[in-house]
């Protein structure tokens, strides 16, 4: 037998699809060759009978498009992809409803779109509180009530609707209190939003450890959600309790666990709300012929002068945490108290939080003078201008030091 004389099946079928100007037909890796086909009806008929597909609905592609009648056959060579599906099947597909929990390209654009809508329009938002906005740089970039509750909207409901609490968070947001203490240190939180009542499985781990959850941070500062509703639903709850949670949840940004350093940040907080509740006060601003301090429920807390925001803040140290507490960051309040009083005619922005060793260190001081000798006790090490109060005072103790040692030495 001459095997050199003789062309094996595939290499037949090659042949006639490639070099003859024929068609391959290709089903599920099967392969079958076609010499010549002169309409879309023979094909179509030949890929039914060689790959048993009588019954079922069959296209064609060649190239990546679909062959129609009016494809040129004649001039077509290679491979043509055989597809088919039973009637039923198709039925059964146009029939069937989209899922709802999946969002298609075109709801996906459209929701981005909303997204970049809104952002527009908060930026540009006042409150209807405070008849001022949020700062245009540090800021929240999104508001987000509790809304798939239906709070507010079922029949002989008596909470507060989900509009209600989104006016609460956007006077929140636009507290003039929290705007100060988020321009000075160049704060940008991506959503403040409304910590859902229902789900209070966290709030009652919470509560078995003697605690109480009313709020949250995620990832330190991408997401801040406050629980502004009582417990019973039945309103809200108290705005200034409202506003020093969100302090709270700020200060979470950078110390996750309660300990001193975290209670020491939070106090200096404090004394910034106060302190710019008190400025504008004393400035002759009013909103609705009310003072700013009135409407955040902070009067008596402020309005009386410095002296009192320091005890209002230690009490409230006192009462959040303990009274060793309290005593244990007196100083360091009526400190930043005494710094952020003769920086109040300035502006408070442009104050970055971090880097702060090296900035005492470029003063002349170091980490621990403004700390008093203590790493881990920094009073001053978590706020920009308490630790150039600390850097100046240790230059200070410095040259006094130096004018006694002259003093000896003559």
């Amino acid at each position: 037998m001459n095997l050199g004389s003789c062309a094996s099946p595939v290499q037949t079928m090659m042949s006639a699809g490639g070099e003859s100007g024929g068609l391959q037909l290709l089903y599920r890796g099967r392969n079958h060759g076609v010499a010549r086909a002169s309409a879309l009806a023979d094909l179509v008929d030949e890929a039914r009978a060689v790959f048993g597909l009588a019954g079922h609905d069959i296209r064609l592609l060649h190239g990546g498009k679909r062959l129609t009648a009016d494809s040129p056959l004649g001039a077509l060579s290679g491979k043509v992809m055989v597809m088919a599906t039973l009637p039923s099947a198709t039925s059964d597909m146009n029939a069937a409803r989209a899922d709802p929990t999946v969002r298609g390209f075109d709801a996906e654009d459209r929701a981005e779109a909303q997204r970049r809508t809104q952002a527009v329009e908060l930026l540009a938002h006042k409150s209807a509180a405070w008849q001022s906005g949020q700062d245009a740089r540090y800021r929240f970039s999104r508001i987000e009530p509790i809304s798939y509750q239906s709070f507010g909207v079922r029949p002989g409901s008596s909470t507060p609707h989900a509009f209600a609490a989104r006016e609460l968070l956007e006077k929140l947001a636009a507290d003039p209190g929290v705007v100060a203490c988020m321009r000075a240190r160049e704060l940008v939180v991506g959503t403040l939003g409304e910590m859902d009542p229902i789900d209070d499985r966290l709030m009652l781990a919470k509560r078995g450890e003697g605690g109480d959850l009313l709020g949250y941070n995620t990832n330190g500062g991408m997401r801040i959600d406050v629980k502004l509703r009582t417990d019973d639903l039945s309103g809200f709850m108290p705005y200034p309790r409202l506003a020093e949670t969100l302090l709270h949840e700020l200060c979470h940004n950078w110390v996750g666990p309660h300990n001193r350093l975290f209670w020491t940040l939070f106090a200096q907080m404090r004394v910034e709300y106060l302190h710019e509740h008190f400025r504008l006060a004393a400035s002759g601003t009013l909103v609705g012929g009310q003072t700013t301090a009135a409407l955040a429920g902070v009067r008596a807390d402020c309005e009386a002068g410095p002296a009192l925001i320091a005890a209002a803040v230690l009490r409230g140290i006192a009462q959040e945490v303990s009274p060793q507490m309290a005593h244990a960051l007196e100083p360091a309040v009526r400190e930043h108290l005494s710094v952020v009083q003769r920086e109040s005619g300035g502006a408070l922005a442009g104050r970055v939080l971090g880097g702060i060793a090296r900035a005492v260190a470029a003063e002349g001081g170091g980490l621990s003078a403004a700390a008093g000798g203590d790493r881990d006790d920094a009073v001053s090490a978590l706020d920009p201008r308490a630790a150039a109060a600390a850097a100046a005072e240790a230059r200070a103790r410095a040259a006094a030091a130096g004018e006694r040692g002259k003093r000896g030495g003559a």
